[in-house]
């Protein structure tokens, strides 16, 4: 009877402290760490869809890097088979040209040599004046173009600026001595004689220069077609 009539006597609580008694609470303890913790797990999906998101365009890129590469390895492969037989094609052309202007300079020193000692001497027979070469070069050019010539491994690359440069060289020097040869002088035969064999002289040294260069360049394609 006495708790009984202590509950009855028992003032009621005033809403706010029934509001901070549920606050107190267990139940209400635990509701706030769970709001924060679904915040928390947005923000990590967020994060992680960035992540992936990031991660797909570079891949996407690795893979069209990757594409590149192969069609300019492709097409490296093709400038290079172009440049052997460009190389080889000049060879020829040098081997063609070179044993005559040996002996146009040996023919030309002997007539010099004969004419000195107040010998009887004449014009060698074969006498044609200098051959020209017109060395191919499209396909130098044509990787120039295409912007494949970096992709080439250093030592061909070397090679092939060497050589193409020195045939460039060659040719120009060849349209001056060519021009000197068909100059003669009725009035100093010795001088006439002496610049000849001298133009040919200079043009047989200059074609074996020549072959060494493009022996050089065809050895670097050979190496690096193999090697691919």
């Amino acid at each position: 009877m006495a708790s009984s009539s202590e509950s009855a006597d028992a003032p009621a609580l005033s809403p706010s402290a029934v509001a901070a008694a549920e606050a107190l609470s267990p139940t209400a303890a635990t509701a706030l760490p769970s709001r924060h913790g679904g915040e928390r797990h947005g923000w990590q999906r967020l994060v992680i869809e960035i992540v992936l998101l990031i991660a797909s365009a570079m891949l996407a890129l690795a893979v069209d890097d990757w594409n590149d590469d192969r069609a300019r390895g492709r097409l490296a492969g093709r400038v290079l088979l172009e440049l052997k037989v460009e190389v080889e094609q000049n060879r020829k052309a040098i081997d063609d040209v070179l044993g005559y202007h040996e002996q146009m300079r040996e023919s030309f020193h002997k007539s010099r040599q004969a004419l000195a000692k107040g010998e009887t001497w004449e014009y060698p027979a074969a006498f044609d004046g200098l051959n020209q070469i017109l060395f191919q070069r499209a396909a130098y050019d044509a990787a120039l173009l295409s912007q494949t010539l970096p992709h080439l491994d250093s030592r061909t690359l070397s090679a092939l600026s060497v050589l193409y440069t020195q045939q460039e060289e060659y040719t120009q020097n060849l349209r001056m001595f060519a021009a000197a040869t068909l100059q003669t002088d009725d009035k100093d035969s010795s001088r006439d004689l002496r610049l000849t064999e001298n133009c040919f002289k200079q043009m047989a040294a200059a074609e074996r220069r020549m072959i060494g260069l493009l022996d050089k360049a065809a050895t670097a394609i050979a190496a690096e077609l193999a090697a691919r």
